[in-house]
C-alpha cells in the first residue's frame, strides 16, 4: 500500500513538471504566435495601362495604342499591420497571355505601396483602319473600327512557394493612334532630266470654313501663280502636279468634294479631275474624327508655257446633300509642282514623293508637356525613301526639298525636326507658315507667296549626307502638329562620258496605279512618256498588239483597247532606243470583269485601238493573247462605333489560414512522461499481486 502511494506521488510529480514545462513553452512562443497572426495583408489596388503619363501635372493618361510601346502600372499595397518580411513576385497577363513578371525585394511597411511597371506592345491590324475610294471630285472614306478590348490581370505570388497573395484585373480598349507616323510619303516618280524642279503656292492663303472663306463654301477661291519655266520652247514639261492640302473635314470620317479649275496663260480653262488622294485621321481618341489629306491632280498636259496660271477651288457639298463627303473643310494654299526640261541645264536625277501623314506628339518636356497626341517624337517621324542606287563619285550637288502643311509654327517648347539618313539637319527649319519666302538651290526653286499660308517649306544641301542607296528623309513632329506632304531629291551629276549611251527612262505613265480595273468592252487607255526618241511596243500577256515608231520626248505614246474580255491581262509598254538597242519597260495588271447579265465570250480576242491623236506610226498586231487566271478582290472595311473603357473593381483576396508551429515538442514530452508514469504504476501493482 505504501509502495502504491509512493508510485502515485512520483507520477504526480512527473505530471506537475510536465505541465510546468508546457506552460514555459507557451509563454516563450506567445510573442511569435501573435506576430504570425498579424502578418502583412498585400493587395493590388490598381492596374493602370497608359502610353504617356504625367502625374506631376495631373494630366490624363493617353490610352494604349496598337503597335507602339505602352506601359501597365501595377500598384501593390500593404494593408496589414506589420511590415512585409519576404519578397514577392508580380505577374501581368493580357487575355491570359503573360506580359511579364517582376520580383519585388522591397519590404513594405503598413499602409505603404509600390508600383511595378511593365512594357506592353499590343499587336493591331496591319491595314490602316481608314480606307477610301478616289473619284474625280474627291475621296469617299470608310473607317473600320479595329479596336480590341483586353483583360489585364495582375497577381502577387509568394516568392518561395508560389502561393497567390493578391490579384486584380481591369478591362482596357486598345486603339489605333493616327497621330503617329504611319503614312510614309510614297514615291511618285524617279527619273533623269536636263532641267530642274519648281514648287509654288502662288498667292494662296489658308482658307477656313469657320470664317466662311470662299473655297470652303459654294463660291470659288482663286489662286494665281507666276511660273517662269526655263527652257520653254526648247525643252518640255516632264511632270506637273497640283496639290490641295485639306484639314478639319466634317463630319467625322468624311473627305471634301471639290470643284477645281485651271486657267493657263493662253486663256484656256480646264475642269480638273482628282487623280489620287492621300488621307489620314487621328484615330479613336478624343472627340470628332476629322480627316486631313492631300488631293493630287495631273496637270502636265496644261502646263507648257511660262506666265500666269490661275487655280479656282470651291466646295461642291456645301449644303451637305451628298452624305458620302464632308460638307465643311479648311485648306492650305494649293501648290503647283513642275519638273521641267532645259537643254542648257546639267544632267540631273530626281525623285518626287507625295502623301499626307497627320502628326502630333505630346511635345514639350517635364516642365511643359502637351498631352494632345500622347506620343513621343520618335513615334512621330514621317519617312520618305528615295529608292535606288547613287554613284557618289559622280555627284556634284544634292538638294533636298520638303513640304509640311501646318508645319513651321513653333510655340514655346513645341518643335519640328528634319533628318536625312539619320543625320539631324535642324530644329524648326520650315519657312512660309506666317510669311512669304523663296528658296533656290541646285536646280530647285520653292516659293510661298502669301503671309498667311500656314504651310512650311525647306530646301537644303544634303550632298555630305548622301548614301549610295535608298536615301531617306524624316520629318519629325514634337508638338508642332503638322502634316508632311512632299519630299523632293535632286542630284546634279558631274560631266561624264557623253558618248556612253544610257537606256531610255519612262518618266510618266497613266494610269499611275499598277493594278487597273474595268469591265468587258469598256474603253481603257494606257500611255507613257519617255526621255528619248524610241520605238514603243505594246504587249498583252507578252504578245505584241501595237507598235509606235519614233516617239519623241515631247510626245505621249498611247494604247487604247475597247474589246478585252474578262480575265487578268499583263499590259506592257516596252520603249526601245533603236540606235543604242537599250530599252525600258512598264507593266500594268489589267483586271477585266464581265458585264452584268452579259453572255461571256468563250475565246478572248482583244483588239487594240490606237489613240486618234497619236503622232507616231502605230502598227497593231493580230495576235490573240490569253488572259491570266487570278482574281482580285479588295476588302471592304466597315466603320463601327467606339466603345468606352470599363474598368473592373479591385478583387479582394481571400485570406488563408496557416497553422501555427512550435507546440509539438512540449506536448510530446508531456505525453511520454505521463505514459511512463502510468506504466510504472501498473508494473508496481503487478509485483504486489
Amino acid at each position: 500500500m505504501r509502495q502504491d502511494k509512493m508510485e502515485i506521488k512520483k507520477m504526480r510529480t512527473v505530471v506537475f513538471f510536465g505541465c510546468l514545462l508546457l506552460l514555459f513553452c507557451l509563454s516563450t512562443l506567445a510573442p511569435a504566435l501573435a506576430e504570425e497572426v498579424r502578418q502583412p495583408d498585400l493587395a493590388i489596388t490598381a492596374v493602370t495601362p497608359f502610353h504617356f503619363w504625367s502625374e506631376k501635372y495631373d494630366l490624363p493618361a493617353g490610352d494604349p495604342w496598337f503597335n507602339l510601346t505602352n506601359y501597365v502600372k501595377v500598384t501593390v499595397a500593404n494593408n496589414g499591420e506589420n511590415k512585409t518580411n519576404r519578397s514577392f513576385v508580380v505577374t501581368l497577363c493580357a487575355n491570359d497571355d503573360e506580359i511579364g513578371s517582376e520580383r519585388v525585394e522591397e519590404l513594405l511597411n503598413p499602409e505603404e505601396s509600390t508600383d511595378v511597371r511593365f512594357e506592353w506592345v499590343p499587336k493591331g491590324e496591319e491595314e490602316d483602319p481608314l480606307s477610301w475610294t478616289d473619284t474625280a471630285e474627291g475621296a469617299i472614306c470608310t473607317y473600320t473600327d479595329t479596336s480590341v478590348e483586353y483583360t489585364l490581370k495582375a497577381k502577387v505570388v509568394a516568392d518561395e512557394d508560389g502561393e497567390v497573395l493578391a490579384e486584380n484585373e481591369t478591362k482596357q480598349k486598345v486603339v489605333w493612334n493616327g497621330y503617329s507616323a504611319d503614312e510614309p510619303l510614297e514615291n511618285l516618280v524617279h527619273g533623269e532630266v536636263e532641267g530642274g524642279i519648281i514648287y509654288s503656292t502662288g498667292d494662296g492663303e489658308y482658307r477656313s470654313y469657320e470664317d466662311g472663306d470662299s473655297g470652303t463654301d459654294d463660291t470659288y477661291y482663286d489662286i494665281n501663280y507666276d511660273l517662269e519655266i526655263p527652257g520653254t520652247g526648247t525643252g518640255s514639261t516632264k511632270l506637273a502636279r497640283l496639290y490641295i492640302y485639306y484639314t478639319w473635314a466634317k463630319p467625322s470620317y468624311k473627305a471634301p468634294k471639290m470643284s477645281v479649275r485651271l486657267e493657263t496663260p493662253s486663256g484656256n480653262s480646264y475642269d480638273l479631275k482628282m487623280e489620287r488622294s492621300y488621307n489620314d485621321i487621328k484615330g479613336d481618341l478624343g472627340g470628332d474624327r476629322y480627316a486631313w489629306g492631300t488631293y493630287a491632280y495631273d496637270i502636265k498636259e496644261y502646263v507648257k508655257e511660262s506666265g500666269k496660271y490661275r487655280v479656282s477651288v470651291k466646295n461642291l457639298n456645301y449644303e451637305g446633300s451628298d452624305s458620302e463627303f464632308a460638307d465643311k473643310y479648311s485648306f492650305a494654299p494649293p501648290a503647283i509642282l513642275v519638273v521641267y526640261e532645259d537643254t542648257a541645264a546639267p544632267k540631273r536625277e530626281y525623285w518626287i514623293n507625295e502623301g499626307a501623314d497627320l502628326l502630333m506628339s505630346k511635345g514639350g518636356d517635364e516642365e511643359s508637356p502637351r498631352p494632345c497626341g500622347f506620343l513621343s517624337l520618335e513615334e512621330c517621324k514621317n519617312t520618305a525613301t528615295f529608292l535606288g542606287d547613287v554613284d557618289l563619285s559622280e555627284v556634284k550637288e544634292a538638294v533636298l526639298g520638303v513640304v509640311s502643311a501646318w508645319g513651321g509654327n513653333p510655340v514655346d517648347v513645341w518643335h519640328s525636326y528634319l533628318y536625312f539618313n539619320d543625320e539631324e539637319l535642324g530644329m524648326d527649319v520650315y519657312d512660309g507658315y506666317s510669311g512669304s519666302c523663296s528658296k533656290e538651290m541646285g536646280g530647285v526653286l520653292m516659293h510661298v507667296g502669301s503671309d498667311y499660308a500656314q504651310l512650311g517649306i525647306e530646301l537644303t544641301d544634303v550632298k555630305d549626307y548622301l548614301e549610295s542607296e535608298n536615301n531617306e528623309v524624316i520629318q519629325g513632329d514634337d508638338g508642332d502638329n503638322m502634316m508632311p506632304t512632299n519630299a523632293f531629291l535632286l542630284i546634279t551629276c558631274e560631266n561624264g562620258d557623253d558618248n556612253e549611251p544610257t537606256p531610255p527612262n519612262i518618266t510618266a505613265w497613266n494610269p499611275i496605279e499598277s493594278v487597273v480595273n474595268s469591265t468587258e468592252d469598256e474603253l481603257r487607255t494606257f500611255d507613257i512618256s519617255v526621255n528619248q526618241t524610241v520605238e514603243i511596243s505594246w504587249q498583252l500577256n507578252g504578245t505584241q498588239v501595237q507598235t509606235n515608231e519614233s516617239v519623241t520626248e515631247a510626245e505621249v505614246a498611247t494604247y487604247t483597247n475597247t474589246s478585252a474580255v474578262a480575265g487578268i491581262w499583263n499590259v506592257s509598254a516596252v520603249a526601245t532606243n533603236t540606235e543604242t538597242g537599250l530599252s525600258a519597260r512598264h507593266t500594268w495588271l489589267w483586271n477585266v470583269t464581265p458585264v452584268l447579265n452579259a453572255t461571256p465570250t468563250p475565246t478572248p480576242n482583244p483588239s487594240p485601238t490606237p489613240a486618234a491623236n497619236l503622232t507616231p506610226t502605230s502598227t497593231p498586231s493580230s495576235a490573240t493573247p490569253t488572259p491570266l487566271t487570278p482574281s482580285l478582290t479588295p476588302p471592304t472595311p466597315t466603320p463601327t462605333s467606339v466603345p468606352k473603357v470599363t474598368p473592373t473593381p479591385a478583387l479582394t483576396p481571400t485570406p488563408t489560414t496557416t497553422p501555427v508551429p512550435g507546440f509539438e515538442l512540449p506536448i510530446t514530452l508531456c505525453g511520454v512522461l505521463l505514459a511512463a508514469a502510468v506504466v510504472r504504476v501498473r508494473q508496481a501493482r503487478k509485483k504486489k499481486k
